[in-house]
């Protein structure tokens, strides 16, 4: 397991549904962000990829909810690399609000050529700064 990057963010109204718990796909919404936060921690930005024409595109998302986070809920995400190949790697995301782990979510990134939208390896730096991460 590599080191842990934090995002920290809060609960809106928007955020919940008609039961008043926060909406399930806003986990993946948060686990985006935060993903591409420690990118730019890294000093590896999203948009530098696009540059290159390199996209990473999630394979696969699973998520375990614990226990539900409501309005006004502050909360941490805490972002680390679960795996990394050739061409992919993955993100684990755990949701932690009060002390409490919420949720959990991991996300498979495939690394894709974007003008024909077919794997690539990662490139040697990201790859570089990846394992001097771990």
């Amino acid at each position: 397991m590599s080191k842990i990057f934090t995002w920290k963010n809060k609960v809106y109204f928007g955020d919940t549904d008609a039961a008043g718990i926060v909406y399930h796909g806003r986990y993946v919404y948060w686990m985006e962000a935060a993903r591409i936060d420690l990118l730019e921690h890294l000093g590896c930005p999203y948009t530098e990829f696009q540059k290159q024409g390199i996209g990473f595109i999630p394979k696969s998302v699973q998520l375990d909810f614990k226990s539900p986070m409501v309005f006004s809920d502050k909360f941490d995400v805490e972002v680390s690399f679960k795996s990394i190949s050739g061409a992919s790697f993955e993100i684990l995301s755990l949701f932690k609000a009060k002390n409490t782990l919420k949720a959990s979510g991991i996300v498979k990134l495939a690394c894709v050529n974007e003008k024909e939208w077919t794997p690539t390896p990662l490139p040697k730096p990201f790859l570089s700064t990846i394992k001097s991460y771990l």
